[in-house]
């Protein structure tokens, strides 16, 4: 099973997003945002669901995102 850790990268390219802009739209700081995505620290749930609302998206997008 694909990691949603995966596709939050390439959502946020894809889209024209900012990283930071994101992290602060889903109530993260940067640092924690970076650490999500390089896998240096899990993914919660209601992480998820925050940053799919930040970035206009649903959870099932970050899991068929393309590798």
């Amino acid at each position: 099973m694909r990691d949603a850790r995966d596709g939050i990268t390439e959502e946020i390219k894809s889209r024209g997003f900012k990283q930071s802009t994101i992290a602060v739209k889903a109530g993260l700081t940067e640092q924690q945002l970076s650490d999500i995505v390089n896998k240096r620290r899990k993914l919660e749930a209601n992480e998820m669901f925050a940053l799919c609302k930040a970035m206009g998206i649903t959870p099932d997008i970050l899991f068929n995102a393309a590798p």
